[in-house]
């Protein structure tokens, strides 16, 4: 009988999207002879995070504040203990603190992922990385975040800082997407109004300020349009201000946190990412299995995602912004069905499943590793 070997996917937390995040990378060891035991650093037990997460044993360390904070060292006890038990093979570690915590298991293997620009520029975290860069692989998961990495960490050999892109299981997603009507329905939407969509927390780093504004510059010129924001955060009431000057108050819709919205996507006509910072969102690899046309600003992995597969525009480019709005809403049949076409062409070359896991077992470094 094959004796599988053990990995340990190790999460900060399953907060959106790295529930969706862990399913992925879960997904990587689809019909191998590895197991998957994911581990959430943060986070209670949850039953429905176990479905989700796609991994053969998900075990929640349920951490606090104060435990996460500093040295670690209750939590790197703890991944300690679950090597002895488990000897993983190597382990995953998604964002800093989980990296800071894997590289401390004296000669496991760790590749470790970033997910947003600037994890290596403090001076402490050059010098940790530079210490444990022997077993140390880094994964940026855009090739912006890959090169942001190599400029931060200029005396780490490159081979050991490559880009792993994020995918998703789109046959899945989209059997769950809703029809037009019945999203519009479920998320109490007019009928007869062109929706433009923003998904994402109400936060700095995600702009909506650019939006709203960008639309109050064309509103008036785009008959039956509206503004949904789907999301909550600390900027909420200085959105709904703003919104409130511009006079935008029954244009703008504050859709608030809904679970699961990709599957309410097909009741938009445009999807809009405004953001100042991203990785390479899952949020727009949603928005491209609903087949939506799609604006992004060109932030990071943005614009790699959005090249040749939509519109994009500066950071904080209102009037460029406001260009694009006018520019999706006026297209017709034929041009957003070519838009489509070139959409589902980038899927199929770089965010599948298939196509990232092809790529993530023929990294040398892995390899190499794996030959010893």
């Amino acid at each position: 009988m094959l004796v599988k070997r053990n990995v340990l996917l190790l999460c900060h937390g399953y907060e959106a999207p790295f529930l969706s995040v862990a399913n992925q990378y879960a997904a990587l060891f689809k019909n191998t002879d590895f197991r998957v035991i994911t581990v959430f650093i943060k986070g209670q037990h949850n039953s429905e995070v176990v479905e989700q997460s796609g991994a053969d044993e998900v075990i929640f360390l349920n951490a606090t504040s104060k435990q996460m904070r500093g040295l670690k060292r209750q939590l790197i006890k703890k991944v300690r203990q679950l090597h002895q038990q488990y000897q993983f093979e190597f382990v995953i570690a998604h964002r800093y603190k989980s990296i800071y915590i894997a590289s401390h298991i004296k000669h496991l293997f760790v590749i470790g992922v970033a997910h947003i620009d600037g994890v290596f520029s403090p001076f402490m975290r050059k010098l940790f990385a530079f210490l444990h860069q022997k077993n140390l692989l880094l994964l940026g998961v855009s090739k912006a975040i890959r090169d942001d990495i190599r400029k931060s960490l200029f005396l780490f050999d490159d081979k050991k800082v490559q880009h792993l892109y994020n995918s998703l299981d789109f046959d899945s997603i989209r059997e769950k997407q809703l029809p037009r009507d019945e999203a519009r329905r479920a998320l109490s939407l007019p009928d007869d109004h062109y929706l433009f969509v923003n998904v994402g927390r109400l936060h700095e780093d995600k702009d909506q300020t650019t939006l709203i504004k960008a639309f109050a510059h064309v509103h008036m010129e785009l008959p039956n349009t509206k503004l949904v924001l789907a999301g909550k955060g600390r900027l909420e009431q200085r959105l709904k201000s703003l919104v409130n000057e511009l006079n935008l108050t029954e244009k703008v819709i504050f859709l608030g946190m809904v679970p699961e919205f990709y599957k309410y996507l097909h009741a938009f006509d445009t999807f809009v990412l405004s953001s100042i910072r991203e990785g390479l969102p899952v949020s727009l690899l949603e928005a491209f299995a609903a087949e939506q046309i799609c604006i992004a600003s060109e932030c990071n992995g943005n614009a790699e995602a959005i090249s040749e597969a939509g519109y994009s525009f500066p950071v904080g480019d209102d009037k460029k912004l406001a260009e694009h709005l006018k520019t999706t809403f006026h297209l017709n049949n034929a041009e957003r069905t070519n838009i489509i076409l070139k959409v589902n062409k980038k899927i199929s070359e770089h965010f599948t499943e298939s196509a990232v896991r092809q790529f993530f077992w023929s990294m040398p470094e892995l390899k190499k590793h794996l030959k010893k």
